[in-house]
């Protein structure tokens, strides 16, 4: 009776020893565990938007300034366009004055108009001699201008013998000059008769 009692002690407290064991080896390797698991860093992997952002290639595209070389070019043509008609009425301007002889410009103005409004009577086709084709508008504008004395006769006398000496280019010439504002780089004659022709730009729109 006291043996078996004896050995049912000792198993119980072999058992207990034995649960206690497992239960503290159990509880160690959950601690292991879960502290290897903090200890172990996490790699996340990238996630990818699908947006890549622009690279600049550091090269900047011109610039369009909407004017092509071709429109330059026609503004440069019209330009020099106006300009050469300009200088044809004031040639033809000078010419009308020149193709008045210098004794009938003697006899003042009224014989000088009369004489303009003679060759403007002129049959188109005939040319004045040394003067190649008339304006005949532009001489009737000139009879008009020596009638209302605002190109006397006398005046016309002092552009002709200076139109004479240089040659009708050099006084257009000297006229654009003028209105560039470099008329104080010209002769003292030339300025005069720039100033002078500028004063008939009414009767050299009739010229043609």
């Amino acid at each position: 009776m006291f043996t078996r009692t004896t050995d049912r002690i000792l198993y119980t407290r072999g058992t207990a020893m034995l649960v206690s064991a497992l239960t503290a080896g159990a509880i160690f390797t959950a601690s292991t565990g879960a502290h290897a698991t903090e200890a172990t860093p996490r790699t996340t992997a990238p996630v990818s938007t699908g947006i890549t952002a622009p690279v600049s290639t550091g090269i900047t595209a011109p610039v369009s300034t909407g004017i092509t070389a071709s429109a330059s070019a026609s503004a440069s043509a019209s330009a020099d366009s106006g300009d050469d008609a300009d200088d044809a009425q004031w040639e033809a301007l000078l010419n009308s004055m020149l193709s008045v002889p210098e004794d009938v410009l003697a006899q003042g103005d009224e014989a000088t108009a009369a004489y303009l409004k003679q060759q403007q009577n002129r049959k188109p086709g005939q040319a004045l001699v040394g003067f190649g084709w008339p304006s005949f508008g532009c001489m009737g504008a000139v009879a008009v201008a020596i009638g209302t004395n605002l190109l006397p006769a006398a005046k016309m006398v002092k552009i002709v013998k200076v139109a004479k000496r240089v040659g009708v280019k050099r006084i257009v010439s000297a006229i654009k000059a003028i209105r560039k504002g470099k008329g104080h780089t010209l002769a003292n004659d030339l300025q005069w008769v720039g100033a002078q022709l500028l004063g008939l730009e009414g009767v050299k729109a009739a010229c043609h």
